[in-house]
Formats: structure tokens, C-alpha cells, sequence
């Protein structure tokens, strides 16, 4: 028999939203669901999240043990939403995942003054364990009587390998971490009890997939620092308290074929018009990223500026569209840093701009229909986060262009080891050479515009989400 699939994620394939009095469930964007969709179809599978919203509570109440089946766009999702104390689901996602781990695995912490690891941080811990086993225990219900193999999605969830794999002795089990992982000189901060717990409840695991070697790398160098444990980074494995888990590279992928049917929408071309208005004869720069501490917007705006400053010549001959979406409102450090965004802009603009050139527009807000107009015609795309697991802007806007565009990308996102050879490679801290790089960008020739922008297409276009999952089921079964 055929294994049956359980997928195991914060957040689900559907969204339940309220509209005019009445629950209606909703496909959630991201290419997450775009490639697993068509797995679930295929093998029975069934889908484990969270219930992030009270809509979602509310939906979860209504069917035992929150089980049901859910139709949107053609598509049938067999779903178990798993609903949890507030307080404690809130410390578990605000506290540990969004605020201790993302950060961890991004460098992102102000190590001289923080985090501090006191009683809250382990009563914090406690209610992601908590979160973390009760999404086991529904696994664990699941796959009774039957083979299954389970797939983990990300960060949220690093626990649940250990703990599933404690109830279940026999399943199968692929881990896959969507964003960077921490090196050992970082890693070391955390409190030894903390690390050995977060690294064992990985390595039961018997697969675990990264966005590309690096992160791998970075992985099984931190896996030297438990006791005892052997490692053997050519072959990437780990043996670690009587199992083996083997390390693999999957670089997520986009759908070519779903990108361009919505790219072709009615509401993107009016979108479109509305662009090339603002826009004029001018060059045109584009970002697009979450308001997120990691995507490095701010230094993405002052190194504009620099642009501006250094080479007067582009002034009013270039103009910067940036949709940022806001992230994670609910934690300080996010509104503090898009307010900081925001606000060098509007200097930007106020200092250099003029009645008919407006520098930089920012658009606050979440309309795909924008964002796939911006990709069709940037000059420019700016892709620049100090440290990203992939980045599926710069496959999504490099697919979708049509103006021969330049791609200005970090070093240190999992996209450059694909997409390296037709980009022009930037540290993200570098201001300096940032501005050199968008430059250069807008100074491309078109022969050599138009050969780079035509590998990035080929290279996206060929390998699909699909890919992406079927990698992974081969190295687990």
C-alpha cells in the first residue's frame, strides 16, 4: 500500500476568514501550499495546523477533533486545525518562534543587550514543547493503523520530530527548515538544556532538507557541539542517541505555469497602467518583502539614496516602487523597524524629490495583483536580506519580467547558489557597494541585460514545486 502523507505546519493550506456573517474558508498564499496541494491530493493526505484566528478557532469547533474537509479552487484539503490556549499559543509563536528562534537563525539578535535567557524564557520554552508535542500526539492519532510518512514543515515545529518519533516508533519522518540555520559560533549563545533539546528533537528525524549547502553545512558544524555525536559532513549524516539522520539540499521552487495565469488577470493589467504612470520615461527600481527585520529594506532605501547622491545624473531619471508588507505587528521590534522604513523614505523624498519626480514610493499593504504588475516591469529588481532560507522574490519577479530587468541579490540568500551566474552578487551590510550594484544595474547593456534575465527564466522555469516534494519522498521512503 501506498503511504499515506501527513503534512504538519503552523500555519495551513486554508485560511478561514468572516464575510458578511458567514465562515468561508480561503486558500493561504505562499508557495508552501502551491507544492504540497497536489501531493495531498494523490496519497489521502491529511494537513495539521494550527488555528491561528478566531475564525479559524471558530471552524475548528465545529467538526470533531477539528477534522473536516475543506473545497477551495477546485481543491479538496483533508484538515485537522489544532486549537490552543491563547496565552500559551502566543508565547510559543510571538515569544519563542518569532522573536527567539527567527532571530537566532538569522543573526539578528543585539547580543550585548539582548535576548536574556530568566524564568520567562524557560516558562515560554514550556508552551512551545507544549504546542510542539500536541501537534505529535494528532500525528501520532493520525497515522494509527496505517504507513504513513510525515513531512514537517519549518522552525515552529523543531520539536515535533523527537516527540512524534516517541509515540511512533515506526513512521517516517522528513523535517524541512525553510529558513537559515544558525552556525555554531551563534548557536553557542543559546543555553546548552536549549540547544541539545532543539538540535535532538531535529535529529529524530530520519530526513532533514535545507534551502541549500550552506544551511546544511551550517547545520551538521553545529551537530559537532552535542556529546557524542558523530558526524560525517561529507556524507552529511548525523548519528545521534542510537539513530542516523541523513542531511539533504532541496531548493523550493515556484509553479511557472500558476505564476503566469496570474500574472495574466485583468487586475494586474490595470495595475500595470496605473505603474506606468507613476513611472513615466523613468527607470524603474522594485522590492518586494514582508516589513521584516532580515529583508534589510532600510538599507536597501539608504543605498538608493547613496545612488542619488553619488551619481546626481539619475535623479529624475529613476524611480524606486517598494511593496512591503506588514509583518508580525503584534512585536515591537517590526512596527519600530517599518516606521524606520517608512520614514527614511519620506526624508528621501522630502530632501531629493521635486514637484514631478517623486524617489521612492512605498505601498503598505498585501495586493498580489500590484506586486505582479511591479514584476513585469522593473528595470531593476533589489533583493538584498541579510540572510534569507531562499527568497522566492527573485524567482517569482525573474520569471515574470518582461523588460530584460537587472537582479541585484544577497550573497547570503539560498537563492544565490542557483541564480548566482545571472545576478549581480552584493554583501547586504555594504551600503556603499549596494549603490555601486544598483548602478551598474541600471548602466547594463541590453545584450547583457537580456542574456542574464533569459537564464534566470530558463533556470527558475525549469524545476517546479512538485520537484520539490518528490526529492524529498525518495530520500525518506
Amino acid at each position: 500500500m501506498t503511504d499515506r502523507i501527513l503534512i504538519a505546519s503552523n500555519r495551513g493550506p486554508i485560511r478561514f476568514v468572516e464575510e458578511e456573517g458567514e465562515i468561508v474558508p480561503r486558500r493561504s498564499p505562499g508557495g508552501l501550499v502551491t507544492a504540497l496541494t497536489g501531493l495531498l491530493q494523490d496519497r489521502d493526505g491529511l494537513w495539521v495546523a494550527a488555528a491561528m484566528t478566531d475564525a479559524d478557532r471558530s471552524r475548528a469547533a465545529a467538526s470533531p477533533d477539528g477534522r473536516m474537509e475543506v473545497a477551495v479552487d477546485d481543491a479538496k484539503y483533508q484538515l485537522r486545525l489544532l486549537a490552543f490556549d491563547p496565552e500559551v499559543y502566543d508565547r510559543a509563536y510571538n515569544t519563542v518562534s518569532n522573536r527567539l528562534l527567527w532571530f537566532l537563525h538569522h543573526y539578528l539578535w543585539d547580543v550585548p543587550r539582548w535576548p536574556r535567557f530568566g524564568g520567562q524564557s524557560r516558562i515560554s520554552w514550556d508552551a512551545y514543547r507544549s504546542v510542539n508535542r500536541t501537534f505529535a500526539e494528532a500525528l501520532a492519532e493520525e497515522a494509527q493503523d496505517r504507513t504513513s510518512t510525515v513531512l514537517v514543515q519549518d522552525y515552529h515545529l523543531s520539536l515535533v520530530p523527537a516527540q512524534l518519533r516517541a509515540l511512533s516508533s515506526g513512521l517516517r519522518i522528513a523535517y524541512f527548515h525553510h529558513i537559515p540555520f544558525a552556525g555554531p559560533g551563534y548557536l553557542r549563545l543559546v543555553p546548552t538544556w536549549m540547544r541539545e533539546e532543539l538540535m535532538d528533537g531535529l535529529l529524530q528525524a530520519d530526513l532533514l532538507g535545507f534551502q541549500c549547502e550552506r544551511w546544511a553545512d551550517d547545520f551538521l558544524f553545529s551537530a559537532r557541539m552535542l556529546p557524542d555525536a558523530r558526524v560525517d559532513v561529507e556524507g552529511r549524516t548525523v548519528s545521534w542517541r542510537g539513530r542516523t539522520a541523513r542531511i539533504g539540499v532541496y531548493p523550493i521552487a515556484i509553479d511557472p505555469e500558476q505564476m503566469r495565469e496570474d500574472a495574466a488577470r485583468p487586475e494586474v493589467a490595470r495595475c500595470r497602467r496605473a505603474v506606468e504612470r507613476w513611472r513615466g520615461d523613468r527607470k524603474l527600481i522594485v522590492r518586494v518583502d514582508r516589513a521584516e527585520l532580515s529583508k534589510n529594506v532600510l538599507r536597501g532605501f539608504l543605498a538608493y539614496e547613496d545612488l542619488l547622491l553619488r551619481s546626481p545624473e539619475w535623479r529624475g531619471r529613476v524611480s524606486f516602487l517598494a511593496h512591503l508588507n506588514p509583518s508580525r505587528t503584534a512585536l515591537e521590534e517590526y512596527r519600530v523597524y517599518t516606521e524606520q522604513c517608512v520614514e527614511t523614505a519620506e526624508r528621501i523624498n522630502r530632501e531629493l524629490g521635486s514637484d514631478e519626480w517623486e524617489p521612492i514610493r512605498v505601498q503598505m499593504g498585501d495586493d498580489f495583483n500590484e506586486v505582479l504588475a511591479a514584476y513585469a516591469l522593473y528595470d531593476v529588481l533589489l533583493v538584498n536580506p541579510v540572510f534569507d532560507g531562499m527568497n522566492l522574490v527573485v524567482k517569482e519577479g525573474g520569471l515574470l519580467n518582461e523588460r530584460g530587468g537587472a537582479v541585484v541579490l544577497s550573497r547570503n540568500t539560498g537563492a544565490i547558489d542557483e541564480l548566482g551566474d545571472h545576478v549581480i552578487a552584493v554583501d547586504p551590510l555594504d551600503i556603499y557597494a549596494t549603490a555601486d550594484a544598483l548602478r551598474t544595474a541600471l548602466e547594463m547593456p541590453s545584450d547583457e541585460r537580456g542574456r542574464r534575465a533569459r537564464a534566470l527564466r530558463a533556470t527558475v522555469a525549469g524545476r517546479s514545486p512538485a520537484d520539490w516534494v518528490e526529492e524529498q519522498l525518495a530520500d525518506v521512503e
